[in-house]
């Protein structure tokens, strides 16, 4: 069997034994989706963002953790963001993982109420529903190393099915400064036999607070940000991020260097506007031993913009709503 099929497998069981223990093993293979363009598309890791833009989008996304390591984790993503009437933001995200033989899948759905504080503030508060299956290939039970009737992994291989809900709540002010809360997972339910519930759950948080600075004469709009997050039993990290959008919004590149205990990485992003059309590619690697056994991770995200030709950064600001007053 291939080192990381091993791997993945004792993680898996080791997540069992703590379920059956009585608590709720999500507690363990809880991360979120890793996304490093989600300042880009932030309703992936926060629910308010949804239909914040007042652009309906699709959104594909594709990524290979640790690529050139058999059978290192791939998630693949399909969103979809919109505002169908005004103040109201709808979404829905599917999201599936394969990591050596163990899998997981996520389907969410994400409202959000958007409304103006004041002139120059925007706020939205955003709620998702998602269910989560966790299982293992039947590679699991086949693999001549398997010993026949391991009742954790038949179990695992059977697979166990949650249903979470994140809260989100996202601002900006004055179209200069942005500000995202997003907790993870305040709700975690097991939809399979094992429903009791686990009070040391750790507390899941992410924030997110950015900045737009405008440089008209070069047509060229810098927005530095820094993501903190807090998911399960993993230690606080934290993202420095700086994107550059070019052109009026035809071009994009940026950079991020990420710091906490158990990682630092850097990372390194660049993309293109056409019409409806956005591609973009990144490329992050991190400064731990493991990493001279892989090339690094790619992410790759194509999107679609549904109503008409995209606006460009410049022109987002918040058009007044039919009935108010003008300066």
């Amino acid at each position: 069997m291939k080192t990381l099929n091993k791997i993945s497998i004792i993680i898996f069981v080791g997540l069992f034994t703590i379920n059956l223990g009585a608590q709720d093993y999500s507690t363990s293979l809880k991360t979120p989706a890793v996304y490093t363009q989600y300042f880009l598309n932030p309703f992936f890791i926060n629910p308010a963002h949804t239909g914040f833009e007042k652009q309906s989008r699709v959104v594909f996304n594709f990524r290979n953790h640790w690529a050139g390591f058999n059978d290192s984790p791939k998630g693949l993503t399909l969103g979809i963001n919109g505002s169908p009437v005004n103040n109201m933001g709808l979404g829905g995200i599917l999201y599936a993982e394969n990591y050596g033989v163990a899998n997981r899948f996520v389907g969410q759905g994400n409202y959000a109420y958007n409304f103006k504080a004041n002139s120059e503030t925007r706020m939205s508060l955003g709620l998702s529903g998602s269910y989560i299956r966790y299982s293992l290939d039947n590679e699991a039970i086949t693999d001549p190393n398997h010993r026949a009737g391991d009742p954790l992994i038949n179990a695992a291989v059977n697979g166990e099915s949650y249903f979470s809900a994140d809260f989100g709540y996202w601002a900006e002010f004055a179209d200069k400064f942005k500000l995202g809360i997003t907790l993870p997972q305040i709700v975690l339910a097991n939809l399979g036999q094992n429903q009791k519930a686990d009070s040391s759950r750790p507390f899941n948080f992410i924030g997110f607070l950015g900045a737009k600075w405008r440089v008209p004469e070069y047509r060229l709009i810098v927005e530095p940000s820094v993501c903190i997050r807090k998911i399960g039993d993993v230690p606080f990290g934290t993202d420095l991020n700086v994107l550059a959008n070019l052109l009026d919004d035809k071009l994009y590149l940026g950079f991020t260097y990420s710091f906490g205990p158990s990682d630092n990485r850097t990372g390194f992003l660049a993309g293109v506007r056409v019409n409806q059309f956005r591609f973009i590619y990144s490329y992050d690697q991190t400064y731990q031993t493991f990493q001279t056994f892989n090339r690094g991770s790619h992410e790759l995200t194509l999107s679609f913009d549904l109503n008409g030709k995209n606006k460009t950064m410049s022109e987002t600001k918040e058009e007044p709503v039919k009935g108010e007053m003008t300066k």
